[in-house]
């Protein structure tokens, strides 16, 4: 991806979410900079990316889905476990409010 954030831009970027929701884990708020951004938006994909294993992101997504939460499933694939989630409106409101803060340094 041509458009991606380094790595260290990104880190940082994790980092300004969890300042912005301090009950984040870096995984959570990694999830949700990584839909952000565009870098991916199912758990395989980001468990690839990141090289963490599958079952620790499927983990981490049921964690941050449910009644004001700051993702959403949109489906699963019932044979691989891959889940495809998206922002919910909480979770554009803190994107939004880092992006805000100027502390977002990877576009």
């Amino acid at each position: 991806m041509p458009d991606s954030p380094s790595e260290a831009d990104f880190l940082a970027l994790v980092e300004a979410v969890r300042r912005q929701d301090a009950t984040l884990s870096p995984l959570g708020a990694g999830i949700i900079a990584a839909i952000s951004q565009g870098i991916a938006d199912d758990s395989r994909t980001f468990a690839r990316l990141f090289g963490i294993a599958h079952a620790l992101v499927l983990r981490e997504i049921n964690l941050l889905c449910g009644p004001e939460a700051p993702i959403e499933i949109v489906r699963r694939d019932p044979r691989t476990q891959r889940t495809h989630i998206k922002l919910t409106v909480k979770g554009g409101t803190l994107m939004a409010g880092v992006l805000d803060l100027g502390d977002n340094v990877a576009k």
